[in-house]
């Protein structure tokens, strides 16, 4: 029987955000057992995919999908600049929101390379469009156009228990549409909690556990992680520079000048140069600091 009295019960039309993380899927677990392991059908699970997730996180969110018994609607979002007619309405870049599948989701930064090629500018730290307009955007239309959701809609987001400062700012306020409940954080999950829970589960996500943060999560080079923790990931695995090198590159040819994703931290082609350079020289830079995105790991 559903438990009405649960944190994780869902009574209205709500979106389960879903960032292909370990501890927004472990929300979603405790929506499911809230829930005699069916959510109801105003419950919607969306995942919002930029192109730029490891394949280790699609593959998990296909695992949650199927090994759950769980829809999860995955979504991308296209963008690209507005045609001189259509600038007449004021509108300076068009977007289309799309369903795919685990095998036709974009792997190679498609949507993300859109975004950019349209905005003429990358996304940074100031500027954080990449996250609104692929991700937020995305799933705000699909849950409005497609089911039919009107405004302001709950929004479950898996922030836990011990990121107070971060729950603090988000639980109940209304934003982009959306009225944003934190269960795991009114519940006193900690990432310990979490990764207790994966390590007794019978799949997990096959990214690197760093205490409780998959520094491998969400894009796989974000601008928005440290310093330091972009320069570990390139030393591990360098080809992964290639595509943020070529966006820098890009946008520098485009503008005619130096575009960078961030003008306080090396360059992507800096960080694949010393990338064979076992030494941590970024370690102590000050912007070495991660900074979240999105719904929480």
């Amino acid at each position: 029987m559903p438990n009405k009295d649960s944190l994780y019960y869902i009574s209205e039309p709500t979106c389960i955000s879903f960032s292909g993380g370990r501890t927004s899927a472990y929300m979603l677990h405790k929506c499911l057992e809230a829930h005699d392991g069916k959510l109801p059908d105003y419950a919607i699970v969306t995942f919002a995919n930029t192109g730029k997730e490891m394949p280790e996180t699609l593959n998990f969110v296909k695992d949650v999908q199927d090994k759950w018994g769980v829809d999860i609607v995955w979504l991308e979002r296209f963008a690209r600049e507005a045609t001189e007619e259509e600038k007449i309405g004021r509108t300076k870049y068009v977007y289309e929101t799309k369903v795919v599948t685990y095998e036709t989701a974009s792997r190679k930064g498609e949507p993300f390379e859109a975004l950019i090629k349209a905005r003429r500018y990358a996304p940074n730290p100031v500027a954080r469009f990449c996250t609104s307009d692929l991700k937020i955007r995305a799933i705000k239309e699909y849950l409005i156009d497609v089911c039919g959701f009107e405004t302001p809609y709950t929004s479950l987001i898996g922030i836990r228990g011990d990121e107070q400062r971060r729950a603090a700012k988000l639980n109940g306020t209304i934003e982009s549409g959306q009225e944003r409940y934190l269960p795991l954080w009114l519940d006193g999950v900690t990432a310990k909690d979490v990764g207790d829970f994966w390590k007794n589960n019978d799949f997990d996500l096959e990214l690197p556990n760093n205490n409780g943060v998959t520094d491998w999560g969400n894009c796989d080079l974000c601008f928005l992680k440290g310093t330091s923790k972009r320069q570990s990931i390139i030393r591990e695995q360098p080809q992964l520079a290639d595509w943020w090198i070529k966006q820098e590159a890009k946008l520098t040819t485009q503008v005619g000048k130096a575009a960078y994703f961030r003008k306080d931290a090396p360059s992507y082609a800096a960080m694949k140069a010393l990338a064979v350079d076992q030494s941590n020289i970024f370690d102590d830079l000050e912007v070495d600091t991660t900074i979240p995105c999105f719904c929480g790991e």
